[in-house]
């Protein structure tokens, strides 16, 4: 129950709720669109999640030149209605028969562009909100149990809303998701003064920017590792989870999308439950969490091609699930006790560049891959990755 004290103060509660919309209006368009994507051209589909996964990265990278001088209100309402916007564009392109690849591409790389921004601003918020340390990984754990929940909530709504509503209209669902999110941002938020990160101007606020993260992380020996972690361990989640698990049970399954979305719902219970244990435990040795994630993510992700019926393979989930609280909460215990304020979203922006970074590896060269080894082979594969990134971990901090 401590979790839930600071939620007292009523603007957590409403940023929560706000977060959970843009969140579960999130997982519930990626599986759409990769859904989408592989009907329309098969293992090809990769390249629209590059495309994504491209875009994300260069937010991150370079997103922080124009968002760092505005308040993080500002980017979170925003970023929230842009999505919408965009999401209604591909909502009447569905009703009027006019979905296309080119236009899915298009709107798939500006949702990502939007969303680069949204995720850095929510966390250079929270410290604000909860200013206590010993209430903050309680308040870090709450809100990561918000991305867990989407798991389950968003490919939940797919698979209960699937041969009830068309596809090509599962965007007004999430176009929804993100107005109630931009509309809790405002209420939360509502004469609350957070500073820009940046007031600088000219060339060196620029540079910093671009390289403020990158300067914070020199010589943190954990901190580089969990990019490192990351950026493999997202090559697995891209290729092996979201996109391998999609072309494999479209090959192997007599209803491939119910199993899809019940498999991404397992993953998300796996990540909720993990969450509501790991929230109540301070990460004494953030190291050895980071390399459990490692190692727990990478078995499970091996296991799923051999998941012997719908059982197994929720199974398998639910276990590779573990790896995300134990990751980031860490993460986030290490940025936040670590690292200055003024450089926390700098920080987080650079954690999401390590992320998508492997994504878009990922998605690039699963098309490739999959046809010259088979798509479960290449599963198999990247949780083999993820898993010796594990063991290598376990060699460097096991003696610290």
């Amino acid at each position: 129950m401590l979790v839930f004290k600071p939620l007292a103060e009523r603007r957590i509660a409403l940023l929560w709720g706000s977060q959970l919309f843009s969140a579960t209006g999130a997982e519930f368009y990626m599986v759409a669109v990769v859904w989408i994507a592989t009907a329309l051209i098969g293992r090809d589909a990769g390249y629209i999640s590059a495309l994504q996964a491209g875009a994300l990265l260069a937010g991150s990278l370079f997103g922080g030149v124009l968002t760092d001088r505005w308040r993080f209100k500002t980017t979170m309402i925003a970023t929230s209605l842009i999505r919408a916007l965009l999401l209604v564009v591909l909502s009447v392109a569905g009703m009027l028969g006019l979905m296309s690849l080119p236009l899915l591409a298009i709107i798939a790389g500006l949702v990502a562009l939007a969303t680069s921004a949204f995720d850095p601003a929510l966390q250079g918020t929270l410290p604000v909100l909860a200013p206590e340390p010993r209430l903050r990984h309680a308040v870090n754990g709450l809100f990561d149990a918000t991305r867990r929940m989407a798991r389950i909530l968003g490919p939940s709504l797919i698979a209960l809303v699937n041969g009830i509503v068309p596809i090509g209209q599962f965007f007004t669902i999430t176009a929804a998701g993100f107005l109630l999110s931009a509309i809790g941002v405002g209420r939360s938020l509502k004469g609350v003064e957070i500073p820009p990160t940046s007031t600088g101007r000219g060339l060196a606020a620029v540079i910093d920017a671009l390289s403020g993260g990158l300067r914070a992380v020199h010589g943190h020996a954990v901190m580089r590792y969990g990019l490192i972690a990351d950026f493999v361990g997202n090559i697995g989640w891209s290729m092996g989870v979201l996109l391998g698990m999609a072309l494999y049970l479209r090959a192997t399954s007599t209803d491939p999308l119910t199993d899809y979305s019940l498999m991404m719902t397992a993953y998300g219970l796996g990540n909720l439950g993990a969450n509501l244990v790991l929230a109540s435990l301070r990460p004494q040795r953030p190291a050895l969490w980071l390399v459990g994630s490692k190692l727990i993510f990478g078995a499970g992700v091996m296991l799923l091609p051999f998941a012997p019926d719908r059982a197994w393979l929720m199974a398998f989930a639910a276990f590779a699930a573990i790896n995300g609280p134990l990751e980031n909460l860490a993460l986030l215990h290490i940025m936040q006790h670590d690292f200055p304020p003024q450089r926390l979203s700098q920080v987080y922006r650079l954690l999401m560049c390590a992320v998508f970074a492997g994504s878009l590896i990922g998605y690039l060269a699963a098309p490739i891959l999959f046809g010259q080894f088979g798509v479960g082979v290449m599963i198999t594969a990247t949780g083999a990755a993820t898993f010796a990134m594990g063991v290598i971990g376990l060699a460097l901090f096991a003696r610290r």
